[in-house]
């Protein structure tokens, strides 16, 4: 017999290894991280950076990093700041957040300001700052990578490069960032008395242009620390202003970027923006874990590269430097890799060519001669084949013109004698809109304006279409007079080339209208928005009044109550369109009665209705006889797909009816609809209603309000949702709008 304290014991250690089986482990639940960037996407710095820390904080080990873009660098002001507080606050205020990481000093400074009131008391971590003491940050709270740039060590590497360096000229600009960094090359040019230089502030591009021609001589170099130039309120990326320098100096240009490495700088000891990335991701993982053990400010990792095409260029011997540290663009031996390949070849072709001289000993001279003249004529075949390229020659004297076979066959020809072409009728085979130019193109190379003849046109091929093709051509023969006799050309056919220019010259298009529909699209959020949040500021006003009766009192409350939904409604529509962008939208199915969400539908409408004070009647038809007809569907975004139709329906029709329901398809298919008898929708505007951010009215005064989101979300849920949309208009008769749901359901 055991004691009893004994048989406690056990039984009290197997229930909690009992229970330690059915509980998750925490160390399954994904740790939601904020990158927090202070410049746009497509700053190639801050790219690096958040690729750097997705690729160190990957889904597979648990984390889920929502990456920002502050994009400060071309948006400063306060309002901006204040707008993305705003942002921010309402996209977190449902996500709890674990930890947040910083690049750069704008981030640090919006952090600083809201982001204890937007992500809560979390711990951070964060790299890019420069002169990060003088915010003197909580360090047990704040830990992240010291910014600095080795110029000491660039300096000793200029030297070794440029031992007889007359000048070092330090360009830098007038940015925040442009002044600490000047700061730090002084403090380092004491340390090198050998030194001598001159420090460029960039203004503006004539400026840095100007001066540069004024100073630069051979024998000199070139240290960028920063050069970002406001141009029409926008600064650009350092790599696009790199002409200012390329163009103006013609010396080696040394810096402590990477992302300048691209036929730009010959190098130095640089930091690498996803480097910084990886660090800064991995003090948060650490800090996160509980293991982070080094101090609060670590080191920035640096790399001594160089570039090995443009020490060539600039006749620098790297061999001086050792060790020589990374070199891109080293060109390889070719010999030293394909040696066997090539010692093969060299060995085939030697016995090739002891056959072929055998060969010819015994062939004689005439059918030696005759073998070397078809060979040059079946070169000059081949040549021009494989450059799919026609042949044409132009006798002026004669009029007559030679075209090869390749010259019919890109015309879909099998021979040239049927195009029946010369000098009285070529214009025929040109498109009458290209004579002018071909014309004048052949009378510029005639008169000597131009060395060869040069032009782009349509050409009529066997198949009666017009096909583009790029003629070249030389007058080779002239008269006394000057006048042509003779010329030769070849053509090639560019219709790819003309179809993909069309493609960009489209995609541009289509990029300045999406651009533009977002302004307008944004001109009128700030309608929308401001025009609720007057009315809940001004009815709040009123209602401080004391002397309010009840009766204005309840009036001026529901008002406000009315003015919060739409403003809610309007934030709805921007939240939902942002997960779908994103992907983070998820469709939730379950089962429910169809019937009770119609009918509860029908009570908003109706309500809607008479809010409007319109002569419109609500009809609601169903295809099920059932009382209760249960689907399995997601309740809630069929609920806001009807919703949104019907809202629009009511928007649009003064009088009249609207009539909603449903009908089934097949066995897992309902088709829904909503039909009105509203003003229609005119032809041209059938093709973009489902376009994010477009109205049919887009006139500065509009008649019906909007944030012309609805149609794109209910199209982009249907989608999602695995099924399509589509209806029927005509302007003044009404619209009938039709969606069908694959889903489960029981005649």
């Amino acid at each position: 017999m055991f004691p009893k304290r004994a048989m406690k014991n056990i039984i009290l250690t197997i229930l909690l290894w009992l229970a330690s089986m059915g509980i998750p482990s925490a160390q399954n639940e994904f740790k939601d991280i904020v990158l927090l960037n202070s410049y746009h996407a497509t700053f190639k710095w801050t790219a690096d950076i958040t690729r750097g820390v997705l690729e160190e904080l990957p889904p597979e080990e648990n984390y889920r990093v929502f990456v920002e873009y502050m994009d400060s660098k071309r948006f400063q002001s306060d309002e901006y700041l204040q707008g993305l507080n705003n942002l921010f606050t309402k996209k977190y205020d449902s996500i709890r957040i674990d930890g947040v990481i910083i690049s750069d000093n704008n981030a640090l400074d919006f952090f600083l300001k809201y982001g204890n009131e937007i992500w809560g008391d979390v711990p951070v971590s964060f790299c890019g700052i420069n002169n990060i003491h003088k915010y003197s940050p909580d360090t047990t709270r704040f830990r992240g990578i010291d910014e600095k740039i080795n110029i000491d060590s660039t300096l000793s590497i200029i030297k070794v490069l440029q031992p007889d360096l007359e000048e070092l000229i330090v360009v830098s600009d007038s940015t925040h960032s442009g002044q600490i960094f000047s700061n730090q090359f002084a403090e380092a040019a004491k340390r090198h008395p050998w030194l001598k230089y001159q420090i460029l502030h960039a203004d503006t591009p004539w400026q840095l242009s100007t001066e540069l021609r004024t100073i630069c001589t051979p024998n000199k170099a070139i240290y960028l620390l920063s050069l970002y130039i406001n141009r029409g309120g926008f600064p650009r990326e350092m790599l696009e202003e790199a002409p200012l320098i390329i163009d103006n100096c013609k010396v080696p240009v040394y810096s402590n970027w990477d992302f300048l490495f691209n036929d730009f700088i010959v190098g130095g000891v640089v930091i690498r923006g996803v480097n910084q990335g990886r660090k800064a991701a991995t003090i948060m993982k650490e800090t996160l874990k509980g293991t982070y053990c080094t101090p609060w400010l670590a080191d920035p990792q640096e790399i001594l590269a160089l570039d090995y095409r443009q020490a060539n260029r600039n006749g620098l011997n790297l061999m001086k430097l050792v060790p020589p540290g990374i070199l891109l663009n080293k060109p390889e031996n070719p010999f030293q890799r394909f040696k066997q390949e090539i010692i093969i070849i060299l060995s085939i072709l030697s016995f090739l060519v002891i056959v072929i001289i055998v060969l010819l000993r015994v062939i004689n001279q005439k059918r030696k001669a005759e073998a070397n003249l078809a060979f040059s004529e079946s070169r000059l075949e081949l040549a021009l084949d494989g450059a799919n390229e026609g042949l044409w020659d132009v006798d002026f004297v004669n009029g007559e013109v030679f075209l090869s076979h390749r010259f019919a066959r890109l015309l879909k020809y099998n021979n040239p004698n049927e195009l029946d072409f010369n000098t009285t009728n070529y214009r025929n085979l040109f498109h009458p809109d290209d004579h002018q130019q071909v014309s004048e193109a052949f009378q510029m190379h005639k008169e000597g304006l131009t060395t060869v003849f040069r032009c782009e046109a349509r050409l009529l091929n066997n198949y009666e279409q017009y096909v583009w093709f790029s003629i070249h051509g030389k007058i080779t023969e002239r008269d006394i007079t000057r006048e042509p006799v003779r010329m030769v050309g070849t053509i090639n056919e560019i219709q790819s080339q003309k179809e993909f220019e069309n493609q960009l010259r489209e995609a541009k298009e289509k990029a300045e209208e999406s651009d533009r529909l977002k302004s307008a699209f944004l001109a009128n959020m700030s309608h929308e928005i401001r025009t609720p949040m007057n009315a809940i500021l001004g009815f709040t006003d009123l209602i401080l009044n004391d002397l309010l009766e009840r009766n204005e009192r309840n009036k001026y409350l529901r008002v406000i109550k009315n003015s919060g939904e739409n403003l809610l409604n309007i934030i709805n529509d921007i939240i939902d369109i942002s997960k779908i962008e994103s992907g983070q939208l998820k469709i939730k199915e379950e089962k429910f009665d169809l019937h009770t969400v119609l009918q509860n539908i029908q009570n908003i409408a109706e309500s809607l209705i008479n809010q409007e004070e319109k002569d419109i009647r609500f009809l609601l038809t169903t295809d099920s006889s059932k009382e209760v007809f249960q689907i399995r569907a997601d309740q809630y975004r069929l609920h806001q797909l009807l919703l949104n139709l019907i809202t629009n329906a009511i928007k649009f029709t003064d009088e009249g009816t609207i009539e909603a329901g449903y009908f089934i398809r097949d066995k897992e298919t309902l088709v829904f609809f909503v039909k009105d008898t509203g003003r229609g929708i005119a032809s041209r505007f059938k093709n973009i209603i489902f376009e994010r951010f477009r109205q049919i009215d887009e006139s500065p005064v509009r008649k019906f309000g909007g944030t012309g989101l609805g149609l794109a979300i209910t199209k982009s849920l249907i989608t999602i949702m695995k099924g399509d949309i589509w209806f029927d208009s005509e302007p003044g008769k009404g619209s009938e709008f039709y969606f069908s749901l694959p889903c489960e359901f029981n005649q």
